[in-house]
């Protein structure tokens, strides 16, 4: 079976309704049901054995901090002469470029794999979503190192609750491979944000603090990040730490991930749609600080009130708005947010274009920061039945023209 020419030629599938008699079906986890009475099937694992690929996989996850990690440590590793495909929330790359735009974070398992066939690269690094551990989206990857970033509540409408979540993202560490963790190394377990991790302790590394302070973008929670690729990168090029602290400077930031997008006023982009990610990003300015945000619609709804807290403790002002409602009325997000409020004032401007332009004059009139967060560098609105075309930073730079900010 010459599996390379049926892989150039598209002749491998792992949709049962596109199966001819040329064609050899990829069963998986997610498939295998719809798979019954087929016969000339090939498994993920058997499919990466027999194309024998170098590529080393690297696989990080974590609830928030994965792309700017995965972005930092491709970089570095470009930087030292490796050929490197990176994938997750802001597409697929090669060696810095774009080749495919956004889809799942961690898409289904062909996918990766003919993106590996096709470009062959040193290193191939991939966020890694709780969703796609428990679906096994990564089915047979034998992957020679992972990074841990961080653990807070988030995807509890599909883990249910914060242990079962905490389950799944314990067990994509529990092999031998390479092991970077952002945590408090205990006699028995890593905690992370105040959870017990119990992991393979065979090369196990844990970051406790940052190995690096000066870095090119905003937030002390990014120098966590940082430090998880620089050690990353060090295990892998067998380079000193130290030695890779002169690329830092030359790293030009990731798109929609505490990105400036005005300085005056000060105007932050970011994708925090977490209670733990909020914090981080509003804990990491002095100063005034005016906030939009909402929730997403159909997602964990118990986070909302958590959101309202974050954002009452830290920001002075709040807009809450539309972020992807989808099917639930943007109204009623909105509200069970504010329950979480107790401090600080609050408005509800349902149009999200509309909450930017009344967070861009009363920063510019108070002379405050402002964040606009939760959609970070998304290119629409998801509504119920359609998607709407819009970036935040494109629409605060139209505003800021229109309004001569």
């Amino acid at each position: 079976m010459d599996l390379i020419n049926y892989l150039k030629n598209n002749l491998i599938t792992d949709n049962t309704k596109d199966l001819t008699s040329s064609k050899i079906f990829l069963k998986t986890a997610q498939n295998a049901k719809y798979a019954k009475g087929i016969k000339n099937y090939i498994t993920p694992k058997e499919l990466l054995n027999k194309l024998n690929l170098k590529t080393k996989f690297i696989g990080i996850t974590g609830t928030n901090g994965k792309t700017t990690t995965a972005f930092v440590l491709s970089f570095l590793l470009r930087k030292l002469g490796f050929s490197v495909a990176t994938q997750g929330t802001e597409g697929f790359f090669v060696n810095g470029e774009k080749k495919e735009e956004k889809t799942l974070t961690t898409p289904p398992i062909l996918t990766t794999i003919k993106r590996v066939f096709n470009y062959k690269p040193d290193f191939f690094v991939m966020e890694v979503s709780s969703h796609a551990i428990a679906q096994n989206r990564i089915e047979g990857i034998d992957f020679f190192a992972k990074a841990f970033t961080s653990f807070s509540q988030d995807h509890l409408d599909f883990h249910k609750t914060l242990n079962e979540y905490k389950k799944v993202k314990e067990s994509f560490l529990q092999d031998e491979a390479i092991k970077v963790v952002a945590g408090n190394r205990k006699e028995e377990y890593v905690e992370i944000g105040g959870v017990d991790f119990r992991f393979n302790k065979k090369n196990l590394f844990v970051i406790e603090k940052p190995v690096v302070e000066d870095i090119p973008m905003a937030g002390d929670f990014n120098k966590m990040n940082f430090s998880l690729a620089l050690k990353m990168a060090s295990l892998l090029s067998k380079k000193e730490i130290d030695e890779l602290k002169k690329f830092i400077p030359l790293f030009g930031g990731v798109s929609g991930r505490m990105e400036i997008v005005s300085k005056e006023p000060l105007v932050i982009v970011d994708f925090a749609h977490t209670p733990d990610g909020m914090e981080r990003v509003l804990s990491s300015i002095e100063g005034e600080k005016i906030v939009v945000f909402g929730a997403g619609g159909e997602r964990d709804r118990d986070k909302r009130k958590k959101m309202g807290e974050v954002a009452g403790k830290l920001a002075d002002y709040i807009i809450l708005t539309e972020d992807n409602p989808r099917c639930e009325d943007k109204k009623e997000i909105c509200k069970e947010i504010s329950k979480g409020i107790k401090k600080a004032p609050f408005e509800i401007v349902l149009d999200r274009k509309e909450a930017i332009k009344k967070g861009l004059l009363l920063a510019k009139r108070k002379k405050a920061s402002l964040f606009v967060l939760g959609k970070g560098d998304e290119e629409a609105i998801e509504y119920c039945k359609e998607k709407r075309k819009f970036k935040d930073k494109e629409v605060i730079q139209c505003l800021r023209e229109e309004l001569g900010i």
